[in-house]
């Protein structure tokens, strides 16, 4: 059979072209490392405890894997400790690397800190009154009369050391710049402190009394 070199010559090219970029291509996702801070989630956290407020937010992890792999935010890369046989008090967490998810073939090779400190408390629930925040200035000639929220006391849940120190809720702002009659609005309440929470998601009536000013 005679041999013909050039026939399809362009297939052989192409096959050529093809095999040099898989071959760059795979050289050049080569394996390295990085370090990243990633989030620390708690599960099963026992009911009637809360986690105090000191808690850390995220950790430091040390990852391993190929380049194209670890570009990016790593947003798929968490930390999470188990609460499930969790007590009240303090006590110290180990972090291990298989605590860690990470995408396949992503290997751990450290978290740090090894070890976090967590609080865990009683929960504990408040009943508070609701403070109206008001803002803002009436028309010219009118004063503000008196101003009532309804429901006036809710009930607020979280760790027993911070209630303590809990002493109202909070409106949203109800502006009056410029009125010249009674102003009321339906407006969502809540607390500063992001440790605690509404026992239910309440919203209040503010009625803020918008009287003319006696001459």
């Amino acid at each position: 059979m005679a041999w013909h070199p050039f026939r399809n010559l362009w297939l052989k090219f192409v096959a050529v072209g093809l095999g040099t970029m898989l071959w760059v291509t795979v050289g050049s996702d080569h394996f390295v490392e990085r370090s990243v801070r990633v989030p620390l989630v708690f599960r099963n956290v026992p009911p009637l405890l809360e986690i105090a407020p000191d808690a850390p937010d995220s950790v430091e992890v040390h990852l391993r894997g190929r380049a194209s792999q670890l570009t990016g935010d790593q947003g798929d890369v968490i930390v999470y400790i188990d609460l499930a046989d969790g007590r009240g008090g303090s006590r110290l967490f180990h972090l291990r690397t298989d605590q860690v998810t990470t995408p396949f073939g992503v290997e751990v090779t450290q978290v740090f800190p090894s070890t976090v400190m967590l609080t865990l408390e009683r929960t504990a629930t408040k009943t508070v009154p609701v403070e109206a925040t008001v803002e803002g200035r009436p028309a010219d000639g009118y004063e503000v009369g008196a101003i009532t929220v309804e429901p006036g006391r809710v009930e607020v849940a979280g760790p027993e050391s911070q209630l303590n120190a809990l002493r109202t809720a909070l409106t949203e702002t109800v502006m009056i710049d410029g009125a010249n009659a009674t102003v009321s609005r339906v407006v969502s309440v809540g607390v500063a402190n992001s440790a605690l929470r509404l026992r239910e998601a309440r919203t209040a009536r503010v009625t803020v009394e918008i009287l003319k000013k006696k001459d």
